[in-house]
């Protein structure tokens, strides 16, 4: 739920402006970074909308945490069989706004790898539950600093430190991204995000 930490925050569903869940046949083997809805009729894409930090001067060199919360479910896969792996991206201010036409290979492209989880496979009934979480600084030299951590099902990534990220654009690229990739070419299973949220720690 959001608080008064809460900077920004999308919430998973059907409406306009939320975060669209992805199906087995669109997510491939390669990384599909998700969207947002921005047709609660057609449900046609509303593009890649990263969650962005905004340039306030309260980040950069002043030892702020700031907290990435990602959570989500995984239902009707191929049961004990589907596999995933989830992705943080940072993507430049430069790079922005995304056109809702670019692909998740050209958004990855312009991205920076924050951290991934380890390969988790769906239980006996198919479904799965999702949880990554990051903790992040922007320090004086604008580098990202910080740890993340993740569960996939019953998989848990342990706490692992960010190899630094340099920002030429300090705090105005804090804009964040998830992505997902499944293991193999499934043809059933729905990943439905419910909370994408940054925020003070």
């Amino acid at each position: 739920m959001p608080n008064a930490s809460t900077i920004r925050r999308q919430v998973g569903g059907t409406q306009q402006l939320t975060i669209a869940p992805l199906s087995a046949p669109t997510i491939t083997t390669t990384q599909t970074v998700f969207q947002l809805n921005n047709n609660a009729l057609t449900l046609t894409g509303g593009g890649y909308i990263p969650l962005s930090a905004g340039v306030t001067g309260l980040y950069a060199g002043t030892g702020q945490v700031l907290h990435i919360h990602f959570t989500g479910v995984v239902t009707g896969a191929v049961a004990s069989t589907t596999t995933a792996v989830f992705e943080l991206f940072q993507i430049p201010a430069s790079a922005l706004p995304l056109p809702a036409t670019d692909s998740s290979a050209t958004v990855i492209g312009l991205s920076q790898e924050i951290g991934i989880s380890t390969v988790g496979t769906v239980d006996a009934n198919g479904d799965a539950a999702i949880s990554f979480d990051a903790d992040i600084q922007l320090n004086a030299d604008g580098e990202i600093n910080g740890s993340y951590q993740a569960v996939f099902g019953t998989v848990a990534t342990t706490k692992t430190v960010i190899t630094p990220i340099n920002l030429p654009g300090g705090e105005a690229d804090l804009n964040f991204l998830m992505a997902v990739t499944l293991g193999g070419s499934e043809s059933t299973g729905v990943i439905t995000p419910t909370e994408f949220s940054l925020s003070y720690v």
